[in-house]
């Protein structure tokens, strides 16, 4: 998918097959970084009128910025920040999340029960695709699931034309990420949940990831994806599925560590979780190297986003920081960062004295 987007950071909850290891054992280290600077001041963003919570969700590389805010539960409104000016978007496109270079925007209509999703075009047409996009890439590819009869399917958007992905027999599926040259990322499910499994859809067809199955959460312009799964020992552990091979990250000793996102550059981020301390540290895999890059002086730090030059937006349990190779900045103010461009831009919300947020940038 791309990389700039937030990290969706989530507990692994589904049954998990055990690890097949194949590759080289990593090399690892511990970070040792300078003392963060900064902070660096957010430049608020602002809010719609009338609406007292607002927060920035994707920045392009051109500095664009989508969002949307609300006063009261599913009442959304989305908005576009562009060259200092905030824009509300129409009706029909209430919560965007992803905005591309073309400055196409895609998100979706959040619902008491349901939600569907949009599409805006670079010239402003706002386009239903039919189904609730998950992820967007540069050339306008939007992918989602959708419903059908039975059930649902992955599906996918490009230039005006729907195209339902399938699911072989027996099965639903659902489109997780797509890389900017269109590998594509989904989930095969069954009614029991017995024979659930993720996959790659590659020529027109549904191709499972090799053992084991786990949980792939993205994919790079190789088709290398990123996930966890557990180990023999009943250990989670990030995974890398590469071709036809799933590489288990370790850390070897970690009762939880979970890979969340990889670049077109074959870095990966994640996380490692110490049941016993509660600490929560950040992982960097780059060129079969694992560095733990630590909490930042927390007590747990998470990662939020990875961008293509392995820039690394971190929160912890005290601040926000911007990583990039072995420094780091804090983000001013009550920050609560989404997103990253490749620029090194930060986006996503402050909180006010008055207790409402406004969207905000940092450079």
């Amino acid at each position: 998918m791309s990389t700039v987007q937030a990290v969706r950071v989530a507990v692994a909850t589904a049954v998990m097959t055990a690890v097949a290891v194949t590759g080289a054992a990593l090399s690892t280290g511990v970070a040792v970084a300078a003392a963060p600077t900064g902070p660096v001041a957010p430049i608020d963003l602002g809010a719609l009128p009338g609406i007292t919570h607002n927060s920035a969700a994707s920045i392009n590389d051109r500095g664009d910025v989508v969002g949307s805010g609300y006063s009261s539960p599913y009442d959304n409104h989305g908005f576009r920040w562009s060259r200092g000016v905030l824009t509300a978007l129409p009706d029909a496109a209430r919560a965007p999340f992803l905005i591309n270079d073309a400055r196409q925007i895609a998100g979706d209509l959040p619902g008491r029960f349901s939600s569907s999703g949009f599409v805006i075009r670079p010239d402003g047409t706002v386009v239903d695709p039919g189904f609730t996009p998950a992820d967007q890439n540069e050339r306008g590819q939007v992918v989602g699931t959708g419903p059908v009869t039975g059930g649902t399917h992955a599906m996918s958007w490009r230039d005006g034309r729907t195209v339902d992905l399938g699911a072989p027999a027996g099965h639903t599926s659902a489109a997780i990420a797509v890389s900017d040259n269109g590998w594509i990322l989904g989930e095969i499910q069954r009614s029991d949940h017995l024979d659930d499994y993720f996959a790659r859809w590659v020529h027109g067809r549904w191709v499972p990831l090799p053992s084991p199955n786990g949980r792939a959460v993205d994919i790079n312009n190789r088709g290398d994806v990123v996930g966890w799964a557990t180990t023999p020992a009943g250990n989670t552990h990030a995974v890398l599925w590469q071709g036809n091979h799933a590489i288990d990250l370790g850390p070897e000793d970690a009762a939880l560590s979970e890979a969340l996102a990889i670049n077109n550059a074959g870095q990966i981020v994640g996380s490692t979780f110490d049941p016993v301390t509660d600490a929560e540290h950040i992982l960097l895999w780059d060129r079969s190297r694992r560095t733990d890059l630590g909490t930042f002086g927390g007590s747990f730090a998470r990662p939020i986003a990875l961008n293509d030059r392995g820039d690394i937006v971190v929160m912890t349990s005290t601040a926000s920081f911007r990583w990039s190779h072995g420094r780091s900045v804090q983000l001013g103010g009550s920050a609560d960062p989404v997103a990253i461009n490749n620029l090194g831009q930060v986006v996503g919300s402050v909180l006010l004295p008055d207790g409402t947020s406004h969207a905000a940038l940092w450079n």
